[in-house]
Parts: C-alpha cells; sequence; structure tokens
C-alpha cells in the first residue's frame, strides 16, 4: 500500500484499518500534548457529567423496579453520562486506555511513555476528583430526590459486594467496547450517537464495572458512611481499573497494532512527523 493510500483523509464513507489507526492516534497525539492544566480541568467535568449515568440510571430504577423489564429499562438511563462526556470532548479515562496508546506502540520512544503516563494520571486522579464531588452533593443535599438516592445506593451496593477478582472481569468488557467505541468513531459519521448509546447499553445491561462510574458508586457508600473508603477503593476500584485497562490497551489496542503493523511502515514515519510538529508547535 503507497503511504498516499495510508495517510490519505479521504472522500470514502468506509475507513480501512491503517486509516482508522492514524485518526485515532493523531487524537492521542493531540492529547498528549495537551497541558496538563487543561487535561485536569477537562477531566473534571468529565467526572462531573458521567456522574449523572448513576442518577438517571437510578432514577429509572425507582419507577421500574417492579416490572420484569426493569432492569433492561433503568439500564438505558446509564447510557446519559458517557453521551455527555464524549460529545463534550471531555477527558474520560477508559478512552485513554486507547488513544494515546496507539500512537505510542507505533513510536515507543521514552517522550510519548512519559507522556502516555501523563495523561492517564491526570484523567484518572481528576475524573474521581469530580466523581467524589458529585457524589457528596448526592449525599449531603437535596440534588436528587430522598427516592433516587436510596436506589442510588442499592445500585452501588450491587457494585460494592463484587470480590477483587469478580471486578476485574467484569472490567475487562467495559474497555474492550469503550476502545472499540473510540476506534469506530472516524468512520461512524452521524451514527456516532447511536453507536456511544449502543455500546454504553451493554455494559449497562451486562452489569460490566467501569472505573469512573464505579468510583461514583464508591465514593457515595462512603460519603454516607455505608462503607470503609480505603477498602473499597482497594477492593473494587483497583481490580476495575485493571480490567479496564487490560481490555481497553492489552486486547484492544495492542490487537489494533498487531493486525496493521505490517502496513503501517508508512504509518509510523506519518504519526512521528505530526508528533514531533505538535512538540515544535507548543
Amino acid at each position: 500500500m503507497e503511504e498516499q493510500q495510508i495517510i490519505e483523509e479521504g472522500e470514502s464513507e468506509s475507513l480501512s484499518a491503517p486509516e482508522i489507526y492514524i485518526e485515532v492516534a493523531r487524537e492521542g497525539i493531540e492529547e498528549m500534548h495537551r497541558p496538563s492544566v487543561s487535561l485536569f480541568w477537562s477531566a473534571i467535568a468529565a467526572g462531573f457529567l458521567i456522574s449523572f449515568s448513576l442518577v438517571l440510571k437510578a432514577a429509572l430504577h425507582v419507577e421500574t423496579n417492579d416490572i420484569p423489564a426493569g432492569h433492561a429499562i433503568e439500564s438505558l438511563g446509564y447510557t446519559i453520562g458517557f453521551i455527555l462526556v464524549i460529545y463534550c470532548r471531555l477527558q474520560l479515562f477508559t478512552e485513554n486506555t486507547i488513544t494515546p496508546v496507539l500512537p505510542t506502540i507505533a513510536v515507543p520512544s521514552a517522550k510519548n511513555i512519559g507522556n502516555l503516563s501523563r495523561v492517564w494520571g491526570i484523567s484518572l486522579s481528576a475524573n474521581f476528583i469530580g466523581t467524589a464531588i458529585m457524589a457528596l452533593m448526592f449525599a449531603t443535599t437535596p440534588i436528587v430526590t430522598p427516592e433516587t438516592l436510596d436506589a442510588m445506593l442499592y445500585i452501588s451496593n450491587k457494585v460494592a459486594e463484587m470480590s477483587f477478582m469478580e471486578s476485574l472481569i467484569k472490567g475487562l468488557p467495559s474497555g474492550l467496547l469503550i476502545a472499540a467505541l473510540v476506534w469506530m468513531r472516524p468512520s461512524s459519521g452521524e451514527s456516532f450517537l447511536g453507536l456511544i448509546f449502543l455500546v454504553t447499553y451493554v455494559i449497562a445491561i451486562g452489569d460490566f464495572t467501569h472505573v469512573v462510574v464505579g468510583s461514583c458508586e464508591i465514593f457515595l457508600l462512603a460519603w454516607t458512611g455505608e462503607g470503609a473508603i480505603g477498602e473499597m477503593m482497594l477492593g473494587n476500584v483497583l481490580p476495575t481499573l485493571i480490567g479496564n485497562v487490560i481490555g481497553g490497551t492489552v486486547l484492544f489496542a495492542v490487537i489494533a497494532w498487531a493486525q496493521i503493523r505490517r502496513e503501517l511502515k508508512a504509518t509510523v514515519t506519518k504519526l512521528r512527523e505530526e508528533a514531533d510538529f505538535e512538540h515544535t508547535r507548543i
């Protein structure tokens, strides 16, 4: 395949795997060269908005808990936080298990590895700050109704009751699915909203674990006195994080690289040039 064919942004509706790799990697390059303060505030905002997945799921739980299709209906509410975060282009950690990983795999330099670590560290910690603040508001103010709060605590306790290994295993599909969603973005066009809805609905109805939404649930239990935060972070959030990273980075990003690496000699050169350009521009 000629380099021009690989890097062309193209008029065709269907992008090839190398073209998708380039587009997602370009996003990763941009993220890795953003100032830390920008990443931090974007990730806090993502933590705020993703918390509404728990709120809406709980609100629907109140209305549908006593009907046979209750779980299927309440799972619809889980999608809202992801739609808000992704369409606002905010920093959600699980998206970053693939976007900055792809250029780092292509060009595994010390600079790229360092920037990848910076993006991961900032996005995860700031996501947690955002969900912790929102959970505190849910626990201490009348921002949600008592019935919705009770349902939020019920949902959160179900998550907290999972064992370390169960949380890790259930985190694998979430990481894989979010990575697949990011991979589909360049070629999805106007259907991307539907894809976000479908993918995150699968996460919800499958009772898979997501580290950022799960952190809101754990913080809510801690702020209401229903659990010890240290124990829950180690026993639930940590394994979920491991599962999400394995699913998004190991199972998806590395395989995405493996399937097209023989086609990407020209791509590696292109990504290196773009990374160098972004660095000199800043």
